[in-house]
């Protein structure tokens, strides 16, 4: 994310961090004399009141009535988390938890997934986010063609990560069960531990570059995939667990919130492609996406945590938290870390 904020005063960034921590907790307004009792500095509480006075004029806090205390604005917590926030640590207990409820011996790739989801939904109390790899992102480990009845071919893939796939093709023209052979042992041959997406590259390549000269082996296998037998599919599979944590939240006690979000979640290319933007920032490691930086409208009352699931050190895929823009962000970013590094290393052992 772009910091263009000058920098606050001492002061102010210390009531501004004071506030934002208040309200992540209480979700009420806070008032000058709450925050008297937050500050390393002794203020008064009339110091405290011009400060947040000052603050409110350039944008960081908003007094939603007269008399009431003061809320942080979407500025404010991107403030806080680029600049105020204090990384906290994992206690030993939960770090133990994270780790039992993902271990498994020659744990598939999905299932790791799935639990990652719920693990991350559990720890940080908001909603748990994973986006696996598009079967074209996934890495050839081996494959095989079946011959069925009305020229339809059994496809079955093993790829990197640790997947087992299958997928049936329906052909215009008939092939053998012996050309299906050498077309298969071509690719594991050639292509073991390329993704998919370049082994179709590499195959119409070469096909362009003989023209019609390419021989009946080359056509077989071309034939193949532009039925897709690689995959075309751009969405990976999309985990989500604990949406009924997010919906107990006082923000969402709005009855068309609710119900825009609730649409949010159901389209899971939606948010498949608020995951992908996020990891196509030059940024690397965790992420955080507050309020109108969201590209989905009915996510503007949201707040993204994600980070960048890896296998050996190849992007295929995103994990994160969703939850109010009123989230604990130290705890949402250390757990989201944690659970990635662990999901990266079991992914990559595979």
């Amino acid at each position: 994310m772009m910091r263009t904020e000058p920098n606050l005063e001492k002061r102010h960034c210390e009531v501004l961090s004071a506030v934002v921590r208040r309200y992540i907790v209480s979700g009420v307004p806070v008032g000058s004399k709450t925050i008297t009792l937050e500050t390393s500095e002794v203020l008064s509480s009339a110091t405290i009141r011009s400060v947040m006075a000052q603050l409110e004029a350039e944008g960081f806090l908003v007094q939603p009535h007269t008399s009431a205390g003061r809320i942080p604005t979407n500025k404010a917590y991107r403030y806080y988390v680029d600049r105020l926030m204090r990384m906290v640590r994992l206690t030993p207990a939960i770090q133990q938890f994270i780790e039992e409820s993902l271990h498994g011996e020659d744990l598939p790739c999905e299932e790791l997934m799935a639990k990652a989801s719920r693990v991350l939904a559990q720890v940080s109390k908001n909603v748990g986010l994973v986006l696996g790899p598009a079967l074209e992102e996934k890495l050839l480990e081996h494959i095989k063609f079946i011959k069925l009845p009305d020229r339809r071919i059994l496809v079955v893939i093993i790829s990197k990560p640790n997947l087992i796939e299958n997928n049936v093709l329906r052909l215009d023209e008939d092939i053998s069960q012996e050309e299906l052979d050498r077309s298969a042992a071509y690719l594991n041959a050639e292509f073991r531990g390329w993704s998919m997406r370049t082994i179709r590259l590499e195959i119409f390549n070469k096909i362009e570059e003989a023209k019609v000269l390419f021989d009946r082996l080359l056509q077989g296998v071309a034939k193949l995939l532009m039925e897709g037998a690689l995959g075309h599919d751009e969405l990976g599979p999309l985990f989500v667990e604990g949406t009924s944590r997010i919906l107990e939240q006082p923000e969402f006690e709005d009855a068309r919130k609710i119900r825009e979000l609730l649409l949010a979640f159901e389209e899971k290319a939606k948010l498949i492609k608020i995951l992908g933007s996020c990891l196509q920032s030059s940024e690397s490691g965790v992420q955080i996406v507050i309020g109108e930086e969201n590209p989905a409208n009915e996510m503007q009352h949201c707040a993204l945590v994600v980070a960048p699931l890896l296998y050996r050190s190849r992007v295929v895929g995103a994990l994160g938290v969703v939850g109010p823009t009123r989230m604990e962000y130290d705890r949402a970013v250390t757990t989201v870390d944690y659970v990635a590094h662990l999901c990266n290393r079991l992914l990559s052992i595979n």
